[in-house]
Order: structure tokens, then sequence, then C-alpha cells
């Protein structure tokens, strides 16, 4: 477990994100594409909480059933390297899927409570997830994790807050990067990579679920968060496609062949590293850049992640290979 001292956690992150752009082999990022892009993609977008955001984050009777939605959405919110797999047995896995059916399961069956994550079995999540058994071993490999994570969420609000996710929220004491800090500290949340030696931390889905509780209590009560600004972008497989497409970020040709062959990237490895770290630093530049855009000067990272993730499922890129990778992180 980590020591309780959030200080510095996500300029943990920033800074390794920069030693790996500085280092990275397969990976470019084409700083002269930067200042352009950004005040294009800001001129013509905003960010946004989109339709899928309002009929999942938006749900909930309580405080406590949003809260603990946002917590067991992110528990589960990965799977991209599975979505092919998925398509090719028929089944949806997509994350607006992913979502609305654990939606379903707070509102109609009784899954709105860490003591029932706390047993949930793989057939469950079966169940819950609408993916039929024996569809493809890998799939049942996937609800076999999303049972233990949601396991270990469940524990862990039992054991350390009372049973309650309200709990975890006011612990965070108004801090967005607290939050991200404290499921930081879980097993199933520990992003931090290798690389050459280097520990390089991106924490995604314990960042995105401090965001993810902002969006949905709309930033008041526990979720009044005084520094939004400090998480980093959600750093997953679909902002390296967008920039990629963009000319922000090149990569060697043989990583792009490998993508656009959809070849799994492995987890872990330098390319992997890199396509993650280097799209978070590209974002910290972007960022740099909004702050001399008049009307644009408190542009956050979170903001750029959405307007970058809803612009990667537009018609010209949706069909376009993103780089597959079998993580339990994105």
């Amino acid at each position: 477990m980590m020591a309780d001292n959030h200080t510095g956690f996500t300029d943990n992150i920033r800074r390794a994100a920069a030693e790996v752009a500085g280092m990275a082999k397969h990976v470019r990022l084409n700083g002269d594409k930067i200042s352009a892009y950004t005040a294009a993609l800001l001129q013509t977008r905003k960010p946004q909480m989109t339709a899928l955001d309002n009929q999942t984050l938006g749900g909930g009777k309580t405080p406590e059933q949003k809260a603990a939605y946002a917590l067991a959405l992110d528990a589960v919110n990965f799977g991209s390297g599975y979505f092919e797999l998925a398509r090719e047995s028929g089944v949806a896995l997509e994350y607006a899927e992913l979502a609305l059916h654990l939606r379903a399961a707070f509102d109609n069956e009784g899954f709105d409570r860490p003591a029932a994550w706390a047993e949930v079995t793989p057939a469950r999540c079966h169940d819950i997830f609408r993916i039929p058994t024996g569809a493809h071993a890998r799939l049942d490999e996937l609800m076999a994790l999303f049972a233990r994570h949601l396991n270990e969420a469940g524990q862990r609000i039992i054991a350390d807050y009372a049973g309650q996710v309200m709990n975890l929220l006011e612990s965070a004491g108004g801090s967005a990067e607290r939050l991200a800090f404290l499921v930081g500290g879980w097993q199933g949340f520990a992003d931090v990579a290798d690389y050459r030696g280097i520990a390089v931390p991106i924490y995604k889905r314990a960042q995105i679920f401090a965001a993810d509780v902002w969006l949905s209590f709309g930033g008041t009560g526990a979720a009044a968060f005084h520094d939004m600004q400090n998480l980093t972008i959600f750093a997953d497989n679909m902002v390296p496609h967008v920039l990629r497409h963009a000319g922000v970020l090149t990569y060697t040709p043989d990583l792009a062949a490998r993508i656009d062959a959809g070849i799994e990237i492995a987890a872990g490895s330098e390319e992997e590293v890199e396509l993650r770290a280097v799209s978070i630093h590209a974002v910290e530049r972007m960022r740099e850049v909004a702050a001399t855009i008049d009307g644009h000067t408190s542009v956050t990272a979170v903001n750029l992640d959405h307007i970058l993730w809803n612009r990667g499922y537009e018609a010209d890129l949706i069909d376009l290979p993103r780089h597959r990778t079998l993580t339990v992180f994105y």
C-alpha cells in the first residue's frame, strides 16, 4: 500500500511521461505540430459530457449510489484489447455496452452495494455484461478479471471505508488527485509500467474514477474538487490513435504496420509504454498551448482528453485500427 501522502502523485506521472518521450524509439512527438493542432481543435470542439455519460454517470438516486456506480464502472473499465475478439464472437463489449449493462444491474438487480461486488463470481459477470460463457476462452478470462477487480473494490470499501463509497470520497478532502492516489494504491488500479528500468506511473483508471465522480456529482459536495487541473489524460489506446492521425505522433514503420494489421502490442513492452506515456506528454504540451489562447486559458488535460476521445469516435477515425493490448489498465 502506498504511503498516505498524495503530494506529487500526478507530477510524477507527468515527469515520467516527459522522460519516456525524450528516450522513445518507437513513438515520436512532433512538437512543431502541437500549436496549430491545439488551436484548431479548440476552435471547433468543446469539452462536454456525452449522451452516454448522462445516461450512466447521471443515474443513481442517492450520493452513495452515484459514487458506487462510478467506482464499480472504473473497476472494470478495461478490455479494449478484447474488443475484436468480442466482435468476432458476436458479442458487444464496447464501453457503451459495458456501462449500460452495469447501470441496469445497479438499477434492477441489487448490484449497487460493495457487498455484492465483494462476492461476485465470473459467472455472474457473464450475466451482468451479457457475455455468453464459452463464446471465446479469452472472454471467459476477461470476465474472471472483471470479477477479481470488483471483488477487490468491494472488499476494500468494506474493510477501509465501513462499506460506504461516500466515505472514500470524503477521505479525499476535496482533492481529485488524492482520490486517484487512494484507489491507485489498490492492486487492480496500480497502473505503473517499467520502461528500461524506469518506473512509469500512469494510473489511467484511478484518475478517470476521480473525473467520473466529479462529472457525476457536477463538481459539488464531496466531489467539489479544487484540483481537477492536476489530473493528466486517461492514457489508453484512443488518444495516441487520434494524435497519430493528426500528425502529432509518428510511429516507426514497424509499429505502424503491426497496429494497422491488428497485431497485439504486448502490455508493458517498450512500444506500449511509449504509446501511452508520449501521449500524456503530448497533451501536457497541448495544455500549455491552450493556456495562451483567449477563452481557453483554464483548459485542463481532462478537458482535452474528452475532446480527443470523442474525436476518435468521429466517422473518419472510428474504423481505423487503434493499438490492441490485452491489459487490465484500459
